[in-house]
């Protein structure tokens, strides 16, 4: 291999650019420091100033009335009757039918050791006594001497009437309260045959071993009684204009307080232990959220608008939220916050819009009162609204992504109010009201915002790439009259790139668009293209190397001008100069170097300014541009020559590191290439071919074909 071409297939492995990563991950720590700021701001400050201080137990300087009405979720009275609820549980107990029976067994153990002790005559009486106390230390001083100094028999009648009354205990159920009054039934069936000694024997031995067997289940005590807590619905209070909140004087009450605060009137006291719990639960959010964009949309890092696009969607909907639904808890249901997931759906991500409708829920927790209810509300609607935005190709969809959060609310309202067994007709009618204004409200902002949002963060809507693909487009119009080669080729390498695209899982619509205007910069010098020189004069063959790589490299530069110009958004741009990213005009860059003989060569005025491709749709137009030039310029086109040509040119890509920013993957590209394959497949499949007409044969055909009936 030559030295030209060992530049050519220039072999860079894939790395990772230092600088690069380090200024991707400030882009991330910026966006999540500033988000953070926002919720914690947002959750923690009371945004509505007030002269009253709202401490509970302190005295009220003034007499406050209610400047309006306001109904709020009562935190002290929902636990009052929570508690309450808990406190009339019962606890639940578990029967073990073993414990008394082991008791049992363990006092004739006992007794038979002590037996042995009373046994062992060489021992001193002091020392056998030691020995029962270590044995069994329940056993009180009086009763120690009693088993050492009862005869033989008295201590035989001792062992039978102490497991005769365990035995009849066995079965009993007896509870920890119930203790005291069983051992006292138990020591009344002492016979009264025996002496007073062994009677006191007896009964210590016996109360030794019996005990509780009916135990207290804690587990299940505690979520019976968590069960009973649940059940308690929260308690609303309405206060109405005019009402006396609280008097000068009075000791302010935790219920007090929460007037005060729903009506706006609290003072901007924060309460430190709080603000701190939440802005751990805060931070615990948004560390997770940073992650799973720095795993799964890395992409996003690279464009900080689109970050900053998510942050103020999600801080200004949090902010909103706030100002808007403490105290009016029917604003919580008609609250618009799948506006939010339909504009992320639609301009960057579905998959993103699911986890941050899920990511909404749960940090707008504190404002809703830690409420499962509003949160798998707040979580439903921002998921039903960004699944139905995944494609928006016209403006009516909008309102049909509004009827289907509409259905999401109704649908979660009505599951809990089925649930809760609660059938308030009015409040019914109320949420039914909160639900459509809910919709309407999401379908509005969201088509109000929708053509802003895209030119303001530099993003591309489904609705401009539509009207883009249309044949009508004054640029598309101009190749297609000033250079139809470079036309033609452009929508045949759309074609190909469109669906290897849909097989990949990447923007279709997207990949089929950049590649109708990747090559627009040929208008400046149409007859400088291979694909435009019609009449077969080849301009090149009067110029010199340099002179013609300066030509082919320019309609890149060229190409962005002309697109800037027609206005063509920034994601159509990027395919512009990243089709051919950093690669040499090798054609011209080894005639060059032949002409050149022994002198050196500059091989960067051969080789395209890039950047190199930054995504995978961009990496698959350079790879349907290649892979169709490939296919057109060779003379055989059979099914095996296809396949190489297109496992060459893509393999070609790989080794020149041009690949390497574009995050395809090794599957990626082994579904590209059979799919290039297929559709080439199809377009150069064999024809028949059909033997030439006899004389009169066409004359014959064409009477034969009048004579038929229509």
């Amino acid at each position: 291999m030559s030295d030209a071409e060992t530049k050519i297939i220039n072999f860079r492995p894939p790395r990772r650019i230092l600088a690069a990563s380090w200024r991707r991950s400030g882009t991330l720590v910026v966006f999540g420091l500033g988000l953070l700021l926002v919720a914690i701001v947002a959750l923690n400050w009371q945004l509505v100033p007030g002269n009253t201080p709202v401490v509970t137990g302190t005295s009220a300087p003034e007499t406050v009335r209610a400047p309006r009405r306001v109904t709020f979720i009562s935190q002290s009275r929902t636990r009052v009757l929570r508690d309450q609820a808990a406190a009339q549980v019962a606890q639940v107990s578990d029967y073990d039918s073993n414990i008394l029976r082991q008791l049992r067994g363990r006092a004739a153990d006992q007794l038979r050791s002590i037996s042995a002790i009373r046994a062992d005559g060489a021992a001193p009486y002091e020392q056998r006594r030691q020995q029962i106390v270590r044995l069994e230390p329940g056993l009180s001083p009086a009763s120690v001497d009693a088993a050492l100094q009862l005869t033989d028999d008295e201590w035989l009648a001792v062992n039978g009437e102490t497991l005769r009354i365990l035995d009849e205990n066995v079965r009993e159920r007896i509870r920890a309260e119930e203790l005291e009054p069983r051992r006292s039934f138990l020591l009344g069936q002492v016979s009264p045959n025996l002496s007073p000694a062994q009677q006191a024997l007896v009964s210590d031995l016996v109360s030794l071993y019996v005990r509780p067997n009916v135990l207290v289940n804690t587990a299940e005590t505690d979520r019976a009684r968590r069960e009973a807590r649940e059940r308690v619905q929260p308690v609303q209070v309405t206060v109405e204009r005019g009402d006396t909140v609280v008097r000068q004087g009075d000791v302010l009450t935790a219920e007090e307080v929460e007037k005060l605060e729903a009506l706006g009137l609290g003072s901007r006291a924060i309460n430190w232990q709080s603000a701190a719990g939440l802005s751990l639960y805060c931070a615990t959010l948004i560390l997770l959220l940073c992650v799973y964009i720095y795993g799964f949309h890395a992409e996003l890092l690279e464009r900080p608008r689109s970050l900053l696009l998510i942050g103020l969607l999600m801080g200004g909907f949090l902010v909103a939220m706030k100002l808007i639904v403490p105290g009016r808890p029917w604003a919580a249901y008609g609250f618009p916050v799948a506006a939010a997931t339909v504009l992320i759906s639609n301009l960057l991500s579905t998959r993103l819009a699911v986890v941050l409708a899920a990511f909404f829920g749960m940090l707008a927790a504190p404002i809703l009162g830690f409420s499962y209810e509003m949160v798998c509300l707040v979580t439903v609607e921002g998921i039903v609204g960004a699944i139905a935005a995944r494609r928006i190709e016209r403006l009516n969809a909008f309102f049909l992504c509004g009827l289907l959060v509409t259905l999401a609310n109704l649908a979660v309202v009505l599951s809990f109010r089925l649930i809760n067994m609660d059938y308030d007709v009015s409040g019914m009618v109320n949420l039914l009201i909160s639900a459509f204004a809910n919709g309407l409200l999401t379908a509005i902002l969201t088509m109000g915002t929708f053509s802003l949002a895209g030119p303001l963060f530099g993003l591309t809507t489904m609705l401009q790439l539509l009207e883009l693909a249309h044949p009508s487009q004054p640029l598309l119009r101009r190749l297609l009259t000033e250079a139809p080669g470079t036309y033609h080729h452009s929508i045949i390498v759309g074609n190909l790139a469109e669906r290897a695209a849909e097989q990949i899982g990447v923007d279709s619509l997207l990949v089929r668009v950049g590649a109708y205007f990747h090559d627009v910069g040929k208008l400046h010098r149409p007859y400088y293209f291979v694909e435009n020189q019609l009449d077969g004069d080849n301009v090149h063959d009067r110029l010199t190397p340099e002179a013609s790589a300066r030509a082919l490299i320019d309609h890149v530069t060229m190409g962005t001008v002309l697109g800037r110009q027609y206005g063509l958004p920034a994601g159509v741009l990027r395919f512009i100069p990243e089709h051919h990213g950093t690669r040499l005009a090798g054609f011209f860059y080894r005639k060059a170097v032949k002409e050149a003989g022994s002198e050196p060569v500059d091989e960067s005025r051969y080789r395209y300014p890039g950047p190199r491709p930054r995504s995978k749709e961009t990496a698959l137009v350079m790879l349907a541009d290649t892979v169709e030039a490939s296919v057109r310029a060779a003379s055989n086109r059979s099914t095996r020559s296809l396949e190489e040509l297109v496992e060459r040119a893509i393999n070609e890509r790989i080794l020149e590191g041009e690949l390497d920013e574009s995050n395809l993957t090794l599957k990626d590209l082994e579904i590209i290439k059979r799919s290039f394959i297929r559709q080439l497949r199809g377009v150069y499949h064999p024809r028949i071919e059909y033997p030439e007409p006899q004389e009169l044969e066409p004359a014959q055909s064409f009477v034969q074909n009048a004579a038929e009936p229509s």
